[in-house]
Formats: structure tokens, C-alpha cells, sequence
């Protein structure tokens, strides 16, 4: 019976860690965005959108901010129209999007950014001039909620990067807080280091891969919100696991200590890793 009361409010206060954040993020998230880094631009007026085939007539310029715009470069924006590909910020995908058709100068570079809820899974890029001239991309597909994409006007050539860093950056962001944390606690608990420093990694590393897997995908495909959702599951799955292992690992202490230990050391680098995860997040998106 007394394990019974230990374990529920044990497993209500871990829901409750995996819960709140969610919740205050809920509003919060951040949202799809895509920044197009021009080389070598045209030395002329130019307009860069974004083709896609999933359109739908929206509003995402003003009446006041269309009759701006120069018609002529407009109606070359429909340039592949009868090819199925229509502009997805002047055309409009159904659903609100914002985007940058001048871009703003950055380093010998222009930078156009285009976001929010509109913003096409599937693109190309299509770039006319004052003088009449279209250049359109190859077809690309987002793999992440917030990424960029290089595209050389000179070489008609786009570049995006690449996601193995990111996720590497994400094992090694997560992984070596969570070993520093949980060795101090095991140090604390009394247990050698010398004598169990291999089940100690063996254990923290097939679980951080674990982590990296489903929490680190999540993260840079989905956003924080849906992340914070999914890690309850999945470090409580961790949590479980470890224990068990610590229990059956560890050296020098008694198999309820070293369960004691599997929690408290979970718990802990769980509580830092809620608190890491946005910060991971605005990370990671400035190098995808």
C-alpha cells in the first residue's frame, strides 16, 4: 500500500511537469517560416515568391499594398500557372502567410522571409525582374518547421542545409547536460564512478539516442509545442527504463538506492531538458 501512495503522486507530479509548459506554449508556438537567402541577385528590381500547387485565393496583402506593386512583374509571377505552379504569397494558399517579395540587402546577399500557417510543405522559387526575366528553382520539400534555403541567381542553383547537423547538434545539446547532471547525482548518491562509469554512458547514451529519435525530431520538424507534448511520454518512458537498468548495473549501493537514484537523476535532467527545450529550438533554427 505504501508503494501504492509513493508511485501515484510520483506519476501525477511528472504529468504535471510534462503538462504546464505545453499549455503556456500553446499560444505561443512558433510558426512555419522559411528564409530564402538570394546570391548573387539581380542588379534590378526583382519580385521572389514562393510556386506551389496547393493555392487558394487569400488576402496577404493589403488592396493598398497590391496596387503598389508592379502588375507587370505580377502577371510573370503566374509564369508556370499552366503548369499548376501559382505564386503562394501573392495568390494565396488559403490560409495566412507573410513573405518578403524585395527582400532586404544583407551582406552582398538579399534575404527574403516568408512564414505562418500558409506557408507551403512543397516550393519552388521564382524570382522576376523590372526587365522581364523569370527564374524558377528546382521543387523542394520543408523538413523543418523554421528553415532556410540558398539559391544562387547567377548558377540557377539552390542549396538547402544539411539536417544530419542539426540533429547531431541536438544529441550533443541534450546528451552532455543530462551526464553532467545525472554524475553529480550519482557521485552524491555515493556510487563510484570508477566502478560504474561504463554502465553509467552505456545507459545515457541508448536512452539520449532514444531521445534524439522522437523528442529531437519532434523539436525540429514540429516546433516546441507539439515537442513538450510528446516528451511526457517519452522521458517517462526513459525514466522507467533507466531505473530499471541502474538497478540491475550499478555497483556499490543496494538496489533500492540505486532506484531511488534512477529516479531522482532522471527527474532532474527531465525538469533542465523542459526548461532547454525552447532555447534548443531557437537554436537549431538558425543553422537549418
Amino acid at each position: 500500500m505504501k508503494k501504492k501512495n509513493f508511485i501515484c503522486p510520483l506519476i501525477i507530479l511528472i504529468f504535471m511537469i510534462g503538462l504546464f509548459p505545453a499549455i503556456a506554449y500553446a499560444d505561443m508556438g512558433p510558426k512555419d517560416k522559411l528564409t530564402v537567402h538570394v546570391q548573387n541577385p539581380p542588379d534590378e528590381l526583382y519580385y521572389l515568391d514562393l510556386l506551389t500547387q496547393e493555392t487558394s485565393k487569400y488576402d496577404n496583402l493589403s488592396s493598398d499594398k497590391r496596387e503598389e506593386l508592379n502588375q507587370d512583374m505580377v502577371k510573370l509571377l503566374y509564369s508556370y500557372e499552366n503548369e499548376g505552379w501559382k505564386p503562394a504569397f501573392v495568390e494565396g494558399t488559403g490560409r495566412p502567410m507573410w513573405g518578403d517579395l524585395t527582400g532586404t540587402s544583407n551582406n552582398g546577399e538579399r534575404v527574403h522571409i516568408f512564414g505562418y500557417v500558409g506557408l507551403p510543405d512543397t516550393y519552388r522559387i521564382i524570382i522576376v525582374t523590372k526587365s522581364g526575366t523569370v527564374s524558377v528553382s528546382d521543387t523542394f520539400k520543408r523538413k523543418a518547421l523554421q528553415s532556410s534555403i540558398t539559391y544562387n541567381y547567377a548558377t540557377k542553383k539552390a542549396t538547402t542545409p544539411n539536417l544530419a547537423a542539426a540533429y547531431i547538434l541536438q544529441f550533443l545539446t541534450t546528451c552532455i547536460p543530462t551526464l553532467v547532471i545525472e554524475g553529480i547525482i550519482l557521485l552524491l548518491f555515493g556510487f563510484s564512478l570508477k566502478k560504474n562509469w561504463e554502465a553509467f554512458l552505456l545507459v545515457n547514451i541508448i536512452t539520449q539516442i532514444f531521445l534524439t529519435i522522437t523528442v529531437g525530431i519532434s523539436l525540429i520538424k514540429s516546433g516546441t509545442v507539439s515537442t513538450y507534448i510528446i516528451q511526457f511520454p517519452v522521458e517517462l518512458i526513459i525514466l522507467i527504463a533507466e531505473t530499471i537498468a541502474f538497478k540491475k548495473l550499478l555497483k556499490g549501493q543496494s538496489q533500492k538506492r540505486s532506484i531511488t537514484y534512477g529516479i531522482v537523476a532522471n527527474l532532474a535532467s527531465w525538469g533542465f531538458g523542459i526548461f532547454l527545450l525552447r532555447y534548443q529550438f531557437d537554436f537549431l533554427s538558425k543553422i537549418i
